[in-house]
């Protein structure tokens, strides 16, 4: 039985040396992985972890497509990530910003983005 899996496990070990991933994460990973599971979420961690500084709202809701987009930016993934202490949210110039524990999931982050399928890279770029 065990023979039939020899052929994928120099594949598998050689794939998850490939990344490094620290479990020393600033936040619960259970919540870590449920704000994953949203692109929007996702790409504005990208965004603001490659950036390093304040990203106002409008440059990203111009790269969604539609206004429920909009609607779940401004009104789901920015309060979640304020409540997660995230980022910074100033309303009125609505600029989004890092906070250091922001800071401190770049490497967790840079190791997810590299998994991504979605064209996570074109939208880097342009937002740049």
């Amino acid at each position: 039985m065990g023979t039939d899996n020899e052929p994928y496990a120099d594949t598998v070990d050689a794939t998850v040396s490939d990344f490094e991933f620290s479990t020393d994460l600033p936040i619960d990973s259970g919540d870590f992985f449920q704000l994953l599971t949203n692109e929007q979420t996702r790409y504005v961690l990208y965004l603001l972890t490659e950036r390093g500084e304040a990203v106002h709202l409008e440059e990203i809701t111009d790269y969604f497509d539609s206004s429920s987009d909009e609607v779940m930016l401004h009104h789901t993934v920015v309060p979640r990530l304020v409540d997660f202490h995230l980022i910074d949210y100033d309303q009125e110039t609505r600029a989004i910003t890092p906070t250091p524990i922001c800071d401190d999931l770049t490497p967790a982050l840079e190791t997810v983005k590299t998994l991504e399928t979605e064209p996570v890279n074109e939208f880097l770029e342009e937002m740049n």
